[in-house]
């Protein structure tokens, strides 16, 4: 009697059913994706923001002071905090091009980041916002490095909310500078250090706070306020 359990004769049942599997969708490959659609579409975080609501009343007032021609949000989590400001600008008939960037699940690193998203796939972020009638926006793949050949024109308005730690938020800045316009606004998120994890980021190695506070004093950047967990800055020429 044959043993069935011998890696060549399994290895020849997958290659003769292979054709079967694939016409029905039932290939390794095919069932992963369909289940992470199917995870990614009942995320409990989708369309939701880590933003105190207090800080998204930040966020809309100076977006709505700024009234920015172009926006761009860094760090998208599961798209809720992008579509506020997407909502905004429609009630202000804003003609606001809005870019996010993140690094989805196609670049994600869980050992190179504080900001776990869960892995939020950006196409399902997409049709989310598309299904609340939202438009006029484009997600990127990729990071603060990669801004410059992805948007040509100069950023009005930016809103920081990406990995948490000092050398990246100096490291995003520093890249956003020469692409913002004089005197663009950008806010950044966990740049406090009152509130978790504002915390924990400035005890490890001085967070987003020691950085912000390091680039004021640098005379990049001029901090308009810091509350909450929210710093917003001006752009210094």
């Amino acid at each position: 009697m044959p043993n069935l359990h011998s890696p060549s004769l399994l290895h020849k049942i997958a290659a003769v059913t292979l054709p079967a599997r694939k016409s029905m969708g039932l290939t390794r490959h095919q069932l992963i994706h369909r289940w992470r659609k199917h995870v990614s579409h009942s995320h409990p975080q989708l369309m939701t923001t880590d933003l105190y609501p207090e800080e998204t009343r930040m966020l809309l007032e100076a977006f709505e002071k700024a009234r920015p021609a172009i926006y761009l949000e860094v760090g998208v989590f599961w798209g809720g905090t992008f579509r506020n400001v997407l909502k905004r600008r429609d009630e202000l008939s804003l003609p606001c091009k809005c870019f996010a960037i993140d690094i989805w699940d196609e670049l994600y690193d869980p050992s190179d980041t504080t900001h776990g998203t869960g892995q939020p796939i950006k196409d399902i972020v997409r049709r989310a916002l598309v299904s609340e009638g939202l438009g006029g926006f484009e997600l990127l793949t990729g990071l603060s490095v990669d801004v410059k050949k992805l948007i040509s024109e100069k950023i009005d308005f930016a809103f920081h909310d990406a990995n948490h730690t000092y050398a990246a938020l100096v490291e995003d800045l520093d890249l956003l500078h020469p692409l913002l316009a004089d005197g663009a606004t950008v806010l950044v998120h966990n740049a406090g250090k009152e509130y978790e994890p504002d915390k924990t980021y400035y005890k490890t190695d001085g967070g987003p706070y020691q950085a912000v506070m390091d680039l004021v004093a640098q005379g990049k950047w001029e901090l308009v306020t810091l509350e909450y967990r929210m710093a917003v800055l001006k752009r210094v020429p």
